[in-house]
């Protein structure tokens, strides 16, 4: 071999074991990249195994948290793979029902078994909707049988699983024990029911206190009245002014409850009309402001500059609230003090709009810090002393605070004790156009307000309804004094036989009544009114009922307005004129009387005397009108004079005969004789009174009749005076005032 040969195939090998090393170079290389390939590979399936491993960790962590919210929840889990006819159910299952506690499946035929009757078809139901797909979730309220009775279940499911269609192919749920809760609300249903009970009995008790204490009191009021209006002297006088002024106070205090129950039910609304502030302000502090000068007190209101005249709100309901504290101011101010009034505006600012203050101040007795915080509540008073020294109920702050929210407002209290005190009443300021009501008046004012009516009245025919015989001597009165001609019903079915006889133009109906009450009366009259396609008759409630919704009830039965007693005159005469649209305060042009019409009527239709005199009447007979009325014949004035001191004096006699014997058939004959004697002889007063004493006999009730008869006896002292001098001027007086000698 040669050299060149061997050279050859040496640097061939060399290039071989070249090309062998760099394949040996790339293999390893692509070992090492496999080599880290299964690096990563074996790093990824490490880090998978702890991701899952920390999974795991966390779903059974969250296992066992909602297994502890499960057991501390004590509910029971379910699971139902359909069609399956078991369901899965949890130990908590049979601790329920009180079967064996463990994890088992149920047949469903037996869990239905158990379901209470009256709870299946509602269970049944849900159950269907849910295996059609109707709805994906439900809650069930039922009962199923345990060995201890009916326990309350609440069952909450949702389909877990649909098929491809949609179907559901799992419900899962959880079953809750609410047995406690069912009886909670079982007893606080219990609670609520007995408290509606106890509200409706608290207002039945109201409404038949309320009627029951207002009949007596308005005959007392009224027949206060009418006794304003005779012959009295001057401690008569002041008794009856005391009278009056004791009957306003207890009619205060019952609307003072009426109106705290009303608020407490919600029943109280307040209006929305326009109203003349200024007025109403210095109407509503008026009458105290006499009283603070009478204390004697110094007395001072301040109406600001721009206090607006016309406001919408309501004006009452602002008047009770001045009212009762101005009457807490005089009540607490001592002798020299001082009480001052303020009404300002309080500007818009930082959002709030404008707003009326009425600032009520007094250097009084002033309230203790302690005793604030309580003293808006009912009841309540600075401290026991108070009531002691000062009287009061505790309920006017009561109102007057609710009143106050009522309106949209508050009442503030700045006070020291010794230093006085100082109520602001805020309000929100609404301006509107003006308008002006009418409050209650005195007993005195009523009688001027009757006598200054004139004869827009007169001859007005009026079915009187009204068993009471009281009311209705007092109501009787009150209307022949307006001019009215009076039919009196005593029960609802007689009302209806007197309206049927014709020529009725207005009725006043009382509202419970025997037999046939008001309310069916009325609902009789406008039935038959629309049968027989008569004109309606205005029909107005007079009673007693004056509750939260009587008014309501009056008119739903169809009465056209509602007076409650105590019927005031003004309030009585507004009522009946806006039912007989007529302008209030107007009287028809002057007509002459009929010919032939009742003395009573004539006299009834004249202008009132004053109401209280203190020496005797000259007017207990009307001589000159009963000259008119004989033609100017004196012969025949004497006889009739002389004839009627004679049965004065026996028909006195006679009457108190019958209230010792209890004789009605006498008391009813003699009263009614001198009431028809009397009235044409034209002594009205005394024909009233004969009148009210021949009622009182014939309801038999006595103890009127012996307080009627006294003031009867009084007033024939007047007439025989009266007499006794008209037969003195003609020299016939041949009688030495023998009415006088009735008198006990």
């Amino acid at each position: 071999m040669t050299p060149d040969r061997l050279a050859q195939d040496l640097q061939r090998s060399l290039n071989e074991l070249r090309q062998e090393r760099e394949r040996t170079q790339q293999l390893m290389a692509e070992l090492d990249r496999q080599n880290a390939e299964l690096d990563r590979l074996r790093s990824s399936v490490h880090r998978e195994s702890n991701s899952r491993l920390l999974a795991e960790e966390a779903l059974d962590e969250t296992r066992d948290r909602l297994q502890l919210a499960v057991d501390a929840a004590g509910l029971a889990l379910w699971d139902w793979q359909l069609p399956a006819k078991q369901v899965f159910l949890t130990a908590r299952w049979g601790e329920m029902v009180g079967d064996i506690v463990m994890d088992a499946y149920w047949d469903v035929g037996d869990l239905a078994a158990r379901v209470h009757p009256d709870d299946a078809v509602a269970m049944q139901a849900h159950q269907a909707a849910l295996l059609s797909g109707a709805t994906q979730r439900a809650v069930i309220q039922h009962r199923t049988r345990t060995p201890g009775g009916w326990l309350w279940i609440e069952s909450h499911a949702i389909v877990a699983e649909h098929d491809s269609r949609g179907k559901p192919l799992r419900l899962m749920g959880t079953l809750a024990d609410i047995s406690e809760r069912q009886q909670a609300q079982h007893d606080s249903n219990r609670a609520r029911e007995l408290a509606e009970q106890a509200s409706r009995a608290k207002s039945e008790f109201l409404a038949n206190i309320s009627h029951e204490v207002r009949t007596p009191l308005n005959a007392l009021m009224g027949l206060t009245r009418m006794l304003m209006d005779s012959p009295l002297n001057v401690e008569q006088a002041s008794w009856l002014n005391l009278m009056d002024s004791s009957a306003h106070a207890l009619l205060a205090l019952l609307n003072d409850i009426l109106d705290l129950s009303r608020i407490e039910a919600g029943k109280l609304d307040v209006e929305n009309v326009r109203f003349n502030l200024r007025q109403t302000i210095e109407e509503a502090v008026g009458p105290y402001a006499e009283q603070a000068r009478n204390k004697p007190l110094t007395w001072q209101l301040v109406l600001a500059p721009d206090l607006p005249q016309a406001v919408m709100g309501d004006p009452g309901r602002l008047r009770q609230v001045l009212g009762n504290l101005m009457s807490n101011a005089l009540k607490f101010t001592p002798r020299g003090g001082h009480i001052a009034v303020r009404a300002t505006v309080v500007p818009a600012a930082a959002g709030q709009p404008a707003s009326l203050q009425l600032q009520v101040q007094d250097s009084g007795v002033g309230i203790a810090k302690k005793h604030q915080a309580g003293i808006f509540d009912a009841f309540t008073q600075a401290d026991a002393s108070t009531a002691r020294r000062f009287g009061g109920s505790g309920l006017g702050l009561a109102i007057c605070a609710r009143l106050a929210r009522l309106m949209g407002g508050e009442i503030r209290l700045a006070s020291e004790l010794g230093q006085g005190s100082t109520f602001a009443l805020i309000l929100p300021l609404r301006l509107a156009p003006t308008s002006t009501g009418d409050g209650p008046l005195s007993g005195h004012m009523e009688l001027r307000e009757v006598a200054q009516a004139g004869p827009r009245y007169a001859g007005l025919v009026v079915l009187l309804a009204e068993d009471n015989p009281v009311n209705e001597l007092m109501m009787r009165q009150l209307l022949l004094r307006l001019g009215c001609t009076v039919r009196v019903a005593r029960g609802g079915a007689q009302a209806v036989a007197l309206w049927e006889q014709g020529g009725v133009e207005l009725i006043l109906m009382d509202v419970q009544m025997p037999g046939m009450s008001g309310l069916e009366a009325t609902q009789k009259i406008r039935e038959l009114e629309t049968r027989r396609r008569y004109n309606r008759t205005p029909i107005v409630a007079v009673t007693a009922n004056a509750m939260s919704g009587d008014r309501e009830q009056c008119l739903a039965a169809g009465m056209d307005g509602y007076a409650p007693k105590p019927v005031s005159p003004q309030a009585l005469m507004a009522e009946m004129d806006r039912v007989l649209k007529r302008p209030a305060g107007r009287s028809p042009a002057p007509t002459t009387p009929l010919a032939g019409a009742p003395a009573i009527l004539l006299a009834a239709a004249a202008p009132a005397a004053e109401p209280v005199r203190a020496t005797a009447s000259p007017e207990a007979i009307d001589v000159d009108k009963l000259r008119r009325r004989l033609d100017g014949d004196e012969a025949t004035l004497k006889q009739l004079a002389m004839a009627m001191r004679s049965d004065l004096a026996q028909r006195q006699a006679a009457m108190q005969r019958a209230l010792v014997a209890r004789d009605t058939a006498a008391a009813v004959a003699h009263a009614h004789g001198l009431k028809g004697s009397l009235g044409s002889m034209t002594a009205e007063r005394g024909a009233r009174l004969a009148k009210g004493l021949e009622l009182a006999a014939r309801s038999g009730d006595w103890p009127l009749f012996e307080r009627v008869l006294p003031l009867m006896q009084i007033e024939a002292q007047q007439i025989d005076q009266a007499l006794g001098k008209l037969l003195a001027e003609a020299g016939h007086d041949l009688f030495d005032t023998p009415a006088s000698n009735t008198q006990h």
